[in-house]
């Protein structure tokens, strides 16, 4: 059975059900769920990441930075040189997750995230 939102009474049986099944409650439409924020129009549905988004540019202290088009340039070798600053290893681990969960809804950062990861 699929149930539509235009379907109120199946809507409504199904909820009834899974009340019985699962300790659940009705919060209303879907806003904001995991990171990603919900809008819908009459036609379609769109999800961002704007708000995480933010938050990752902020906690790397990278707010002010301007956007690319092109995040990384193609066929980039990443090095290690003899003067670099070690890295936190842990913080970068994290980084990284973070950029792959964002990967969900910004596919421009597959390459670079593939390089660095």
């Amino acid at each position: 059975m699929v149930v539509t939102e235009n379907n109120l009474e199946e809507r409504k049986t199904l909820q009834s059900y899974l009340f019985k099944e699962f300790e659940m409650k009705d919060l209303g439409p879907l806003k904001f769920f995991l990171g990603i924020e919900v809008s819908r129009s009459i036609k379609d549905i769109f999800l961002s990441q704007r708000k995480y988004n933010l938050d990752l540019l902020q906690e790397t202290g990278m707010s002010a930075c301007q956007p690319a088009d092109t995040p990384m340039e193609e066929g980039l070798k990443l090095s290690v040189e003899s003067n670099q600053v070690p890295v936190d290893k842990g913080r970068y681990q994290r980084l990284v997750g973070r950029l792959m969960y964002l990967a969900h809804t910004r596919s421009d950062l597959a390459y670079a995230l593939s390089v660095v990861s």
